[in-house]
């Protein structure tokens, strides 16, 4: 293991790449909403949603767990390696195998025979997966975000071209199927050119049993997860179909896009540093406090800000054709930040190897998602969209509970670091309402109300949190301190970084 003196500048450094990569593939994904919404309809997507459901679901157990194990285990032996690269490499062949002979039960599921071949070609993802895992792995574990960052902004820019292309030939949902198969092909090579694994098939028992103690579990939490978080898609594809399934997918896809950037930026860097400090509850209660607190901060007011704005939002990114999208983005919205921040509690809690108590809570909210939806589906998707976004509740407060007892956090400490946000959530979205209403009333394009808006909205943000950071009071003296050190690394001609001090 690396020195835990160093830890604090690798995390530093490691979500620094995250953010350039995520930078570089959140702009490329706002190109493919944009385009794309415009090219293809409601029905192509929900088709891909469809198969993409069943891709996610068995993704969960592509390795039984073995690549996060060869994260949080403290001790690494090369057959630990050697033995993760077989078992990955089988299960990539055998997933891949079941979901080309399974493919038309789930069109029959869905009542879409279009997604049997979409399926079967998908499948080849499983075999892609399988291969790279050990090496994407073993980056990770030795924290070289910087090529984890190029590597998924490059295959992600050249799946999302190609898409686009397809998209624009005519070539209808098989041009998201052929981004998504060329995204893996392209994120293969480069990780096995990287980190060359040990090609073996060679599988040691004794090593496995090792990386199951932790992988079982986290295979199940995963298995579990995947269920509930396409528990909602599963009920909505098969009571209202593709269509329906399509507007309700893209507004879920919206609301995951902030989860899916804190998991690319904070959430892999935070996995292996967290798992450095399994031991040491009181270093793990502080770094769980401060993620949730700057959570909090970001997101509230822009749940609030994207509330208002949604209608315009809606139009801009995906076109005139999904009106319907936007009351359930709005109801969603409202959780975002739950959606984003219950995932800092599954990181504290997998570090530290409560992983199947994760699996315990996530059965729990498979059954409130899915339950829900078969309840609230006469009320069609915004009815889905209230009890997705009461399952995410309960979810966050489990997953909290969860961290909490592994780390030094209570739950008032846990409470006072979400009022900064809630706070700046409301006095932003009250600013916000009144702005968007006289912009709608007087006839203003919906892209100049939308511009004018958020940059309103953040201008009050920005203006609040500049007064309490000059205050420095409780997390703002931290919040202001690690803003303090940013400037100091990106001004031209500063002393090196193994100058600078290190705070834990």
């Amino acid at each position: 293991m690396t020195d835990q003196a160093q830890l604090p500048r690798q995390v530093r450094r490691g979500i620094s790449w995250n953010l350039v990569g995520a930078a570089s593939t959140n702009a490329m994904r706002v190109l493919v909403v944009v385009v794309l919404g415009r090219v293809l309809g409601s029905h192509d997507f929900g088709v891909v949603a469809a198969a993409l459901s069943v891709i996610a679901i068995l993704h969960m157990v592509r390795d039984l767990g073995i690549g996060p194990a060869l994260i949080q285990r403290q001790d690494l032996a090369p057959g630990h390696v050697a033995t993760a690269f077989a078992v990955s490499t089988y299960l990539g062949v055998v997933l891949a195998g079941l979901v080309v002979a399974t493919a038309p039960l789930v069109g029959r599921l869905y009542h879409s025979p279009e997604c049997v071949e979409l399926l079967r070609a998908l499948a080849a993802i499983f075999v892609l997966r399988g291969v790279a895992m050990t090496s994407q792995m073993t980056c990770q574990r030795a924290m070289n975000f910087r090529a984890v960052a190029l590597i998924d902004t490059a295959a992600y820019s050249a799946g999302s071209i190609a898409s686009i292309a397809l998209a624009i030939a005519g070539l209808g949902p098989w041009s998201l199927v052929a981004g998504y198969l060329l995204e893996e092909a392209t994120s293969t090579v480069a990780f096995l050119v990287l980190q060359p694994p040990p090609f073996t098939l060679r599988i040691d028992r004794a090593r496995l049993r090792d990386l199951l103690g932790f992988g079982t579990g986290q295979t199940l939490f995963q298995i579990v997860n995947i269920i509930a978080t396409q528990g909602d898609n599963i009920v909505v594809g098969h009571a209202l179909g593709p269509t329906a399934l399509g507007y309700y997918s893209r507004a879920y896809d919206l609301i995951k896009l902030p989860g899916a950037v804190f998991t690319n930026v904070v959430g892999n860097v935070l996995f292996p540093a967290f798992s450095r400090l399994q031991d040491d509850p009181e270093r793990l209660g502080a770094g769980f406090r401060r993620i949730i607190f700057v959570n909090a901060l970001v997101l509230l007011p822009a749940s609030a800000v994207l509330i208002v704005i949604a209608p315009e939002a809606i139009r801009i990114l995906m076109g005139p054709r999904w009106g319907d999208a936007v009351l359930p983005f709005q109801i969603l919205a409202l959780v975002m930040v739950m959606r984003v921040s219950y995932k800092v509690g599954v990181v504290v809690a997998s570090a530290a190897g409560a992983v199947y108590a994760l699996a315990t809570v996530n059965v729990l909210y498979a059954i409130c998602v899915i339950a829900g939806a078969a309840l609230t589906i006469p009320w069609g998707i915004p009815g889905v969209a209230v009890s997705t976004a009461a399952s995410i509740g309960v979810m966050y407060l489990l997953c909290a509970w969860l961290g909490m007892q592994r780390a030094a956090l209570t739950w008032r400490g846990f409470g006072a670091a979400h009022l900064p946000g809630l706070a700046l959530g409301g006095v932003t979205g009250a600013s916000a309402w009144p702005i968007a209403g006289a912009l709608r009333g007087a006839g203003l394009p919906a892209a100049v109300t939308l511009a004018i808006v958020c940059v309103l909205g953040a201008a009050v943000a920005v203006a609040i949190v500049w007064v309490w950071l000059r205050r420095g009071r409780g997390d703002f003296a931290w919040l202001g301190a690690e803003l303090a050190g940013l400037r100091r690394r990106l001004r031209p001609g500063r002393a090196p970084a193994a100058a600078e001090p290190e705070r834990s």
